[in-house]
């Protein structure tokens, strides 16, 4: 009986150790709130976001792509990023509620995207997020056929 305790005991050991999170696992963060809309628009400044929407997305299936890619980005190094964003993107809420602010490099198909926020940290570092090959793909099949 002792043998098999011991075994059950390594096992859910093992189990629980597998099932933490890595130490600096972060992601970007939402409100809890429903999203209504998703806002693209073309990058022009770090300092502010350009009020010209190339395209919006409404449709719940369409926001959930978003939010998905947003929220499952991983904090990476600054230098994951390229020289400048491809796109401003607003995550708008219900009336009373901020929107979130952006700013994406779109990657190429297959490849990683990076989202960082759109208003650099006081410190002068910029945190970005990557996130998968998976969702660039979805990301652009929304956004490029809008755009070009």
């Amino acid at each position: 009986m002792k043998p098999l305790l011991t075994i059950i005991m390594l096992y859910m050991t093992a189990l629980l150790t597998g099932c933490g999170e890595e130490p600096d696992y972060e992601t970007m963060q939402l409100l809890d709130e429903q999203v209504t809309e998703i806002r693209i628009s073309a990058f022009e400044a770090w300092e502010d976001m350009n009020g010209e929407t190339l395209v919006s997305f409404k449709d719940a299936k369409d926001i959930r792509v978003f939010e998905d890619a947003i929220r499952n980005a991983h904090k990476q190094r600054d230098d994951a990023k390229r020289e400048a964003p491809d796109y401003d993107v607003t995550v708008v809420y219900p009336p009373g509620f901020p929107f979130h602010a952006i700013k994406l490099w779109l990657g190429d198909e297959g490849q990683e995207s990076v989202f960082s926020y759109a208003f650099r940290e006081a410190q002068g570092e910029e945190v970005v997020y990557v996130t998968s090959a998976k969702y660039t793909n979805r990301m652009r099949e929304l956004i490029l056929p809008e755009v070009d």
